[in-house]
């Protein structure tokens, strides 16, 4: 009787062991995170959103001292109509206004991307980071635009990592 209790304790032991052998090597650790909403709610990006906005209305301000200056012009030619300096001088500085207008726009659309680009690279860095930290095999990343079509919203890890990338970026991990 006694042998029979100690072989069944063994193969007990032994389909334990299999299960927790099987469920290491072939169950992977996998999740996935909604990156707009990371996206959105990284510290990082909401600083150099601020820092944007903070260089667009710096050249918004001198967009509209150069109107000021042009309307101005503009008021002094309905005095004199005929004065060929001042149309020369309007004609001028409104070529200046266009070309530095473009110029803006163009500049703004180059530190928008350039700061999407670095809010990126920080954020992958961070979720890489994060992954090996906990030890993940696999984190999707869900953009709606059909890479991942649907995941058990258990998977969604996205609020664990825009609290570690936040605490990350301000030093506190």
């Amino acid at each position: 009787m006694t042998k029979t209790i100690g072989l069944l304790l063994v193969i007990v032991l032994l389909i334990f062991i299999s299960l927790f052998t099987y469920h290491s090597l072939f169950t992977k650790k996998m999740a996935y995170v909604d990156i707009p909403k990371v996206f959105n709610s990284f510290e990082m990006k909401k600083e150099l959103q601020e820092k944007y906005k903070q260089t667009e209305a710096g050249r918004k301000r001198v967009l509209d001292s150069l109107s000021f200056n042009l309307q101005t012009l503009a008021k002094k030619i309905n005095e004199n109509k005929n004065d060929k300096n001042l149309i020369a001088e309007f004609d001028s500085q409104r070529d200046m206004f266009f070309k530095t207008k473009k110029r803006f726009e163009e500049d703004n659309e180059v530190l928008s991307r350039q700061y999407d680009k670095q809010i990126l690279e920080q954020m992958s860095q961070y979720i890489l980071d994060y992954g090996k930290q906990n030890r993940y095999d696999l984190i999707l990343g869900a953009d709606g635009n059909g890479t991942l079509m649907y995941a058990n919203e258990e998977m969604n890890i996205s609020d664990l990592i825009t609290n570690y990338i936040n605490n990350k970026y301000k030093g506190l991990e």
